[in-house]
């Protein structure tokens, strides 16, 4: 009997045996969380996107700090690289460096013809003296919040939150919102900006580094300030622009040859700017110049003459699928690679750091643009200066800089090498979520006031309800159905009706693509709030219905009338429609708000 159990028992071994040998590795597990998130997420992408206006970079930052070794473990760079610190360091400098590089090119393309040209007095604005003040002021910060840095390693911190992020620039000039809402020029001037201080980010930066690394090299400071002139302005910058243009000019030239006499395919014609891109890279890389700038001047002299821009635009889905995959991995990346750790260190402490953070979305480029925006032909008023000073995002190229700073500052300047990176990661996980959400909250407060307002009025009705019925009125009924507005209360509103004669301030109404108009209204019969009627221009945003009109219509009578519910509520609906015929009745689209405009 024991014999015949340990057969089994051998038989029952054998034939557990794995027949499959499965691996979990890394890279399947990262595929395995992208594709999830692509297939999962993408499903309600326009319920997030276009109706409650969420950018994919903040959906995709919170899955990546979601499944990253603070949370789930599944994404974790660290093992990848087997705790290399300098390993990691040098894949998150290289994978933003690509998602960069790629996207100043999409930038450079996305530009009218001539655009540098035309708009070059706004750039050099935006450019020189906005991004000069925002230097010194990110630096001011620095040193007020974090101990153990000197002002040049301020410096050097700040150069690197300095420049706006193009991948963040991409989604606020993009989308429902910004194409109801936001001027093509302001969308134009962002997206230029964004593209172009990328790559002037190395002045600011390696002008801090290199009057640090004097005493190191043996310089003076009028060296170093020649070292910084001959190093950064003319072979980083000024042979980065040349090497930019010419590409893009043989590019154009060529391009136009083959497409002329139908040498190149429908595809290959669509994916030549992310050729272009990968070109550029290299070979400006490969020559130590700033690859990021080249590729944006290459991107916009492809299109100087609006050939590849018009030609790709009629089916750009090609140019968006690509943002879309490269925005949603770097963002997963970077919430996977937060370095929650170092955000407590011997320089550095959370608190500090959300300070930090308030302080730079307020200040570091806002009051700056408000003061200058007069002087920047691009913008037109005081709300587009506000709009484009409150929306310069710290996204991956901050990472990019801080790497870079980190790779040449001296090794004695233990303090600033140690608070570079964990810094510019928490500003721009901090301008993610923040200026991911500033749309959403715009557009979620004024529908909050307004239920709010209208809560407060219905609270109010219902008050003076129960105070006649206590009080009994003056005859000495105590009848609980309010009395019907009359002639004689007309001018008279009820508690929470807005005043006779109020007006509904109208936005700018100079944009390219779309006017949308208040007219101010007057008071109808009954004690109703003045009408607005909402006019529908050519090419302009959406005008209420007739039959939405009169629906609301009937339900503001509904209220006034004091119904609470059943056949009194449709006798006092009847009342008002019966002594209002004219409120949806052949009038053009009109309708009275209940909370006033």
């Amino acid at each position: 009997m024991s014999t015949n159990s340990g057969l089994i028992h051998e038989d029952a071994h054998e034939l557990l045996q794995p027949f499959v040998r499965t691996e979990i590795t890394h890279l399947s597990l990262a595929l395995c969380v992208l594709g999830f998130y692509l297939v999962t997420i993408g499903q309600f992408s326009y319920i997030l996107k276009s109706r409650l206006f969420m950018s994919s970079a903040l959906i995709s930052l919170c899955v990546g700090i979601a499944v990253g070794p603070i949370g789930l473990d599944w994404v974790s760079p660290w093992q990848w690289v087997n705790f290399d610190e300098e390993a990691r360091y040098n894949l998150t400098f290289q994978l933003t460096r690509l998602v960069i590089g790629i996207q100043v090119m999409f930038a450079g393309i996305d530009l009218p013809g001539a655009y540098l040209r035309r708009e070059a007095w706004s750039l050099f604005m935006l450019l020189l003296p906005i991004m000069t003040i925002a230097w010194f002021i990110s630096a001011g910060f620095i040193l007020l919040l974090f101990k153990g840095l000197t002002f040049l390693e301020a410096l050097a911190i700040s150069a690197c939150i300095t420049p706006t992020d193009p991948i963040l620039a991409n989604t606020i000039v993009k989308g429902r919102y910004a194409e109801k809402h936001v001027p093509k020029a302001v969308k134009d001037i962002i997206s230029a900006e964004s593209g172009a201080n990328d790559g002037l980010g190395y002045p600011f930066l390696f002008l801090a580094i290199f009057l640090m690394q004097r005493t190191s090299h043996g310089r003076s400071i009028n060296e170093s300030l020649q070292h910084w002139i001959v190093t950064t302005w003319i072979y980083q910058i000024l042979m980065s622009c040349v090497i930019g243009a010419l590409i893009g000019y043989i590019a154009r030239k060529t391009l136009k040859f083959a497409h002329t006499r139908q040498l190149i395919d429908h595809e290959s014609f669509l994916a030549y700017g992310v050729g272009l891109a990968l070109f550029t890279l290299g070979v400006v890389g490969v020559l130590g110049s700033d690859d990021v700038l080249a590729c944006f001047i290459a991107g916009n002299s492809l299109t100087w003459r609006d050939f590849y821009r018009i030609e790709a635009s009629e089916e750009d889905t090609f140019q968006d699928v690509i943002d879309s995959l490269l925005d949603t991995a770097i963002f997963i990346y970077v919430g996977a690679v937060m370095p929650w750790s170092e955000f407590t260190s011997e320089f550095i402490s959370p608190w500090r750091l959300v300070v930090f953070a308030i302080c730079i979305l307020i200040f570091r480029r806002l009051p700056a643009m408000l003061a200058l925006y007069r002087f920047i032909p691009a913008l037109d008023g005081f709300s587009e200066g506000l709009f484009a000073g409150w929306f310069g995002p710290i996204g991956v190229s901050a990472i990019y800089y801080a790497i870079l700073a980190r790779e040449n500052l001296p090794e004695d300047r233990v303090a600033v090498r140690e608070s570079v990176f964990p810094i510019v990661i928490f500003m721009a996980m901090s301008s993610t979520i923040v200026h991911g959400i500033t749309i959403p909250a715009t557009k979620a407060a004024p529908l909050a006031i307004k239920r709010t307002k209208s809560t407060m009025s219905y609270a109010s009705r219902r008050n003076n309800l129960f105070s006649r019925w206590f009080r009994g009125s003056d005859n000495g009924s105590t009848s609980n159905v309010p009395d019907v507005p009359t002639p004689a209360n007309v001018g008279t509103p009820a508690a929470g009706t807005p005043a006779a004669g109020s007006r509904a301030v109208s936005r700018r109404t100079s944009f390219d693509d779309s006017q949308h108009t208040i007219r101010e209204g007057a008071v109808a019969n009954g004690g109703m709030p003045a009408p607005i009627t909402v006019g529908k221009t050519e090419g302009g945003e959406f005008a209420a219905s007739r039959e939405e009109a009169q629906k609301d219509a009937e339900k503001h009578m509904a209220r006034t009338a004091g119904a609470e519910a059943g056949s009194d509520g449709d006798v006092g609906q009847q009342e008002m429609r019966e002594a209002h015929p004219a409120h949806g009745n052949g009038h053009k689209v009109e309708f009275a708000l209940p909370w006033g405009a």
